[in-house]
């Protein structure tokens, strides 16, 4: 520390402005040696950006409503089915953080958490508070090793009720060999819980884009408990076996799954050249018997993407995989085709 002083004296650095980095590198060296429990070695963050709020309401509502929240003007009775509640819950310094629902298909899984504070007083009162953060370090308790990924949104950011409700969204597959893991069956393992916030940075320009903004923790715990994925699958199979071929990258589709939440693409790239010329972007939509067409670019998660560059050794190696989750809830009856790369594919159920 005695050798960062004099750097800052060099610098002529006021004293204001001097102390404040001191502190700012004192508390980064706390966090660093502070200890985290790793069991599993993914982890998975879900940032949710307070433009993704929904709608607002109690937090009794709240509770009983994330349906309604997450797709809003839907019928929840569509998907009571596939819904698990779960109601399992940490206490610790005054707050209770539950895991509440369950939501999921075949390959894909939305997990439902609240934080509530247990005396109803607001979670944060920062005015220029811009969005919040959970990390939930979890992963598929029987295969601690595969990949675990998604994304995430927040339902309700309003910590003015004392109460916040986030839903991460998430996939599985093996790595040797590529295989996509069925989640029914299976179970999430949590070993922490980490929910945050984060304010502007004024000093910015001092330390760069990375420290845009300030973290202020809310709840953090370490964990040990499973959630048994024991849902309904309401996967509904197709016909596959068609060949696409958008410019340099042909597909064999081996697999065409349908939920009302999600649809799931395997099957087999290949490419024509030795490299990815240009970046590729999976395009995807469902044409609806209505006429009414629902694009891929609207999910609230995708994988279908490659870098310019790619080798083609990679490409052929790797089976594709994509998922998309729907941000409304769409019944299998009412869809007519799939639009895969620009091409349009009937559904024919497989009985």
């Amino acid at each position: 520390m005695r050798e960062y002083n004099e750097a800052l004296d060099a610098l002529c650095f006021t004293e204001e402005e001097q102390a404040m980095l001191t502190k700012k590198l004192e508390q980064a060296a706390q966090s660093a040696q502070r200890p985290r429990k790793r069991r599993h070695p993914r982890r998975v963050m879900c940032i949710a950006a307070a433009v993704a709020i929904l709608c607002s309401t109690t937090a009794f509502a709240l509770k009983n409503n994330w349906i309604h929240l997450l797709y809003p003007s839907t019928d929840p009775t569509l998907v009571e089915p596939m819904v698990q509640p779960v109601e399992n819950s940490i206490h610790k310094d005054g707050m209770t953080f539950t895991v509440e629902a369950v939501m999921g298909d075949r390959y894909n899984v939305l997990l439902v958490y609240t934080l509530s504070r247990d005396d109803g007083q607001p979670l944060a009162t920062d005015s220029d508070l811009e969005y919040w953060v959970c990390i939930d370090n979890c992963s598929l308790a029987q295969y601690p090793d595969a990949y675990w990924g998604g994304g995430g949104q927040i339902l309700d950011d309003d910590p003015s009720d004392g109460t916040i409700q986030f839903v991460s969204s998430y996939y599985a597959y093996k790595l040797d060999p590529y295989t996509p893991i069925p989640l029914l069956g299976e179970s999430v393992h949590f070993d922490s819980i980490d929910i945050l916030y984060e304010t502007p940075n004024p000093d910015f320009v001092m330390y760069g884009e990375e420290a845009r903004s300030i973290s202020h923790s809310v709840f953090s715990c370490e964990t040990d408990f499973d959630v048994p994925l024991q849902y309904t699958d309401m996967t509904i199979e197709y016909a596959a076996g068609q060949t696409i071929q958008p410019g340099d990258m042909q597909t064999e589709l081996t697999q065409i799954l349908l939920s009302p939440i999600g649809c799931t693409i395997q099957g087999q790239r290949s490419l024509l050249t030795d490299t990815l010329s240009e970046q590729y972007q999976t395009s995807f939509q469902l044409k609806l018997k209505n006429g009414a067409i629902w694009d891929g670019k609207l999910s609230r998660s995708n994988n279908g993407y490659l870098e310019a560059g790619t080798l083609k050794q990679y490409v052929d190696r790797d089976c594709t995989f994509n998922c998309w989750l729907f941000d409304r809830i769409i019944p299998t009856e009412d869809v007519q085709s799939i639009i895969y790369d620009g091409v349009e594919i009937s559904l024919e159920r497989i009985s």
